[in-house]
């Protein structure tokens, strides 16, 4: 019986969605939205987060079928 293919790019989504969760719906919120910090910082988090989930995504992993992964 064959095994089901291991999706990193699932396991790295996980792990980011993971951080997100932590950065912005813990008590780590009071981190980084105290009125010292710049306004714009809340929106930079979230770029970094977009950055972090899209990279792992955009990578494209080869399967070893031959045909597969060819672009038609």
């Amino acid at each position: 019986m064959m095994r089901p293919p291991s999706n990193k790019n699932t396991d790295k989504s996980l792990v980011a969605a993971f951080v997100l969760v932590l950065i912005f719906v813990t008590p780590f919120t009071s981190l980084w939205s105290r009125g010292e910090w710049p306004w714009y910082l809340p929106y930079l988090l979230w770029l970094g987060a977009i950055l972090l989930l899209a990279l792992p995504l955009s990578r494209r992993q080869t399967s070893g079928v031959p045909g597969e992964n060819e672009k038609t």
